[in-house]
């Protein structure tokens, strides 16, 4: 905690300083009431001061209280109704809001409080019932029904999203905006301590989203948001959500309450998740056996939260504190063929003495302060932060095998200006460390620390009915590993002449990215939005410095510090290593009021010196040809993978384009008929094909909305995958069907929501493509999830 202190403490001075001699603004307590066509109350609609944080939400009468400054623009917005916005021109108002058309969502990960609808790039939200219905265990299955989302899935206790072909360091994962600090990016086997079941919304940025949130996000951004550090002053709300899942017996529990007293306003939350190895639909798995359930795939993780701030009309400080103490199953660590395969439904201290699980813990202490008009042409002056340590061991009964630790502190300070000849936009300063080691048998990497150091810039103009967003980002990276070897043997000995000490290696880096996109509303309803952009993204410290051999995936990692020559000898690379640059384009089409809405985009991305693992056709066995006799003899843990495929880090100028399509027609008030379509292309330049790209999918849903009762029915489509690269085998295709059903009812007093949900009903045997044990983890069989959730 001195180092903490010694990051944060400063930053909340300066805050609480610039408190104290901000210029005072002006500001009214607004009151109002937001009805509906008939005049009938609207509850929990939610009230926004644009260009801000602040919101709050109706009560069952339809009534709010905020505070605005005079003449800010307010936004209201309610599931189901058409938006509308007002000025805040007088203490009392009265907002009519019209059913039909789509909800504007409130982006906060787009650093200029935009709306989703009024982003140039392509951005989905899942908030509100959909997101409960559709919580998964992982973030990853929560999202994949999303257009352009897939899921890398690593069994169920560890499942990536893959946006538009791209996961890994690619795809940036947030917590409230900042890095989720754990090592999910380095190994797909490794869980994200993000969770759906106590989130408010869960964002997705399609695209490259580089400019706030650094060269890790060429791909796109998750923000997973919450109420950890409050926003705003909340009536006291108590929320209890309680689950089972038939296909695994998981059972969980989460609770969040919300409450405020003058200008303090606290949080809290927690969950309880525990579950046995999933049933599939039957399959053979990698020993030839039959098996109806994937074993090793059991599950039990806790977490608890607390947040506190205060929040004045002026200002806001808060301070949030979390832990997270998991536990799970890593599929393809199991003992084959024994008891806990074959009935797969033990308890978790006798899975852990049979098979390899990871036991994670995390501690994270977050800030954030905004200051409202801290000097004159500054409107908002905002600073969040971050702490986080991390630890992943992956046990081997009562043995620790492998550990993996990361520490990462990260910052950032933005200033958001006023209009200045019509051009509204904010600067600011990012920085993170990531202080990251691994020990034991699957320690690929060496220990490295890595920073980076960014300035960012963000700028939008309204031209009549098209409005103008550029943005532009500089950062440095850098990364210092520990001595490299040349060796793949990563035990505590090793052969003298199989390992040379470099000392300690620096890799320097400088990523500049830029960004424009325009958004016409060229007639009332109907949006084109273009969006161009240049993103360069610095190599990861693992996609550098990976030697070894990764037992979760089954194969052997080799960084871009290394190169294999044709005879499987591993020597230095001393050619230079360049960023990877995307040039992308974005162009969609909206439809967004009436009962007919849709949107679709198209996007091209063209990749120069993309990185990714590729197979190079060797195994550990041509490795190990190369090893002196003695030592080969020796080895004999090495030569027990000696069957792994070789996967090589290469840079090669790609080619990645596809579309999305997502539309939805309001049959009359109750009932809605909704269709979503994604694809993506990925091939090499000069010839062939990448490898782990999603299949196509296809989907339709009918949705039934009832005073006391709502009812969902679809069915989802992933086409076969046959554009695979060399060595890589194609996927079928699959139809899941999926149907809930959700009834709301009063229990002394207590709003009650309790809910059925069907995945897969049909019982189909799907695999995921983007994943990297796909034949081993068949996707979950036929499940049925009961669920209740109480407020009051």
């Amino acid at each position: 905690m001195t180092v903490l202190s010694s990051v944060f403490k400063p930053a909340a001075l300066a805050l609480l300083v610039s408190l104290s001699l901000q210029v005072q603004a002006q500001s009214q307590a607004v009151t109002g009431m937001v009805v509906d066509s008939q005049g009938q109350p609207v509850a929990n609609a939610k009230v926004h001061v644009h260009g801000r944080q602040q919101y709050v939400y109706t009560n069952a009468a339809g009534e709010f209280t905020i505070q605005s400054p005079l003449d800010a623009e307010l936004h209201i917005a309610a599931k189901g109704y058409g938006d509308q916005f007002v000025k805040a021109d007088q203490a009392q108002l009265k907002i009519a809001l019209t059913a039909g058309g789509i909800e504007r969502i409130a982006v906060s990960a787009s650093g200029l409080h935009h709306y989703d609808l009024d982003m140039a790039h392509p951005v989905s939200v899942l908030s509100g019932e959909d997101l409960a219905v559709k919580t998964e265990p992982t973030i990853g299955e929560t999202l994949k029904s999303l257009p352009g989302v897939h899921s890398n899935y690593y069994g169920p206790v560890a499942a990536s999203p893959v946006i538009r072909g791209l996961d890994g360091p690619r795809v940036k994962l947030l917590s409230n905006g900042l890095d989720t600090g754990d090592v999910s990016r380095v190994g797909p086997d490794h869980a994200i301590t993000a969770d759906a079941i106590t989130t408010e919304q869960i964002e997705v940025l399609r695209g490259p989203a580089t400019l706030l949130y650094g060269s890790g996000a060429i791909g796109g951004v998750v923000n997973v948001v919450d109420n950890r550090i409050p926003r705003q002053l909340r009536a006291p709300q108590t929320i209890l959500d309680s689950r089972f899942n038939s296909v695994s017996d998981e059972k969980s529990l989460a609770f969040t309450h919300d409450g405020s007293a003058d200008q303090l306003a606290w949080h809290f939350d927690g969950f309880d998740r525990q579950s046995n190895d999933h049933d599939v639909p039957t399959f053979i798995n990698d020993e030839g056996e039959t098996a109806d359930k994937l074993a090793n795939s059991w599950l039990g993780n806790q977490a608890l939260n607390g947040g506190l701030s205060w929040v004045g009309s002026q200002g806001l400080f808060g301070v949030s504190v979390g832990h997270i103490d998991s536990q799970y199953g890593i599929p393809g660590h199991h003992a084959h063929g024994d008891e806990h395969e074959e009935e797969g439904h033990e308890d978790h201290a006798e899975a852990a003495d049979e098979g390899v699980y990871a036991a994670v813990k995390q501690d994270r202490v977050s800030l954030a302060g905004e200051i409202y008009s801290p000097i004159s042409g500054i409107e908002t002056l905002s600073f969040t932060g971050a702490y986080t340590d991390y630890q992943h061991i992956e046990m081997e009964g009562a043995i620790a095998g492998t550990t993996f630790k990361n520490k990462s502190f990260e910052n950032r300070l933005s200033a958001e200006h006023i209009e200045l000849a019509g051009w509204h936009g904010l600067l600011g300063v990012h920085q993170q460390r990531n202080d990251y080691a691994a020990f034991g048998e699957e320690a690929f990497t060496p220990p490295s620390v890595s920073d980076s150091y960014a300035l960012f810039l963000l700028e939008e103009k309204t031209f009549g009915e098209v409005t103008a967003q550029l943005g532009a980002r500089v950062e440095r990276t850098k990364h210092r590993a520990d001595a490299i070897e040349l060796a793949h043997d990563h035990e505590e000995h090793h052969d003298e002449g199989h390992e040379e000490d470099h000392g300690s290696d620096y890799a320097k880096f400088t990523a500049a990215s830029v960004s424009a996109g325009l958004v016409w509303n060229f007639v009332p309803g109907y949006q084109w939005a273009v969006s161009v952009s240049r993103s360069e993204r610095a190599p990861s410290a693992a996609e550098i410095y990976a030697n070894g051999a990764h037992i979760a995936t089954s194969s052997y990692e080799l960084g871009l510090a290394y190169q294999l020559d044709d005879d499987g000898e591993i020597l230095l690379n001393t050619n230079k290593m360049p960023t990877e640059t995307a040039n992308n384009i974005d162009i969609g089409f909206r439809k967004i009021d009436g009962d007919l809405t849709f949107s679709y985009n198209f996007f091209y991305n063209q990749i120069d010196n993309y990185l990714y693992q590729a197979n190079t056709g060797l195994t550990m066995e041509d490795l190990a040809a190369h090893d002196h006799g003695e030592h080969a003899d020796e080895d004999a843990h090495d030569h027990a993978h000696g069957d792994y495929d070789i996967y090589q880090y290469q840079q090669r100028d790609v080619r990645m384009y596809g579309l999305e399509f997502a539309l939805a027609y309001q049959l009359n008030t109750a009932q809605q008929v909704s269709l979503f379509a994604d694809s993506v292309r990925a091939s090499l330049k000069d010839g062939g094909d990448l490898p782990r790209i999603p299949p196509i999918k296809a989907g339709v849903e009918y949705q039934y909305q009832a005073e006391q009762w709502s009812a969902n029915l679809g069915a989802t489509h992933y086409a076969r995958q046959d554009k695979v690269s060399e060595f890589e085998s194609a996927t079928a295709s699959y139809t899941s069907i999926d149907a809930s059903l959700s009834y709301y009812f009063d229990l002394a007093s207590i709003d009650m929501t309790a809910f059925i949900k069907g995945t897969n009903l049909t019982d189909k045997l799907g695999y995921a493509h983007s994943s990297f044990i796909k034949e081993d983890a068949p996707l979950p069989g036929r499940a049925l999830t009961l669920g209740v959730t109480a407020r009051f």
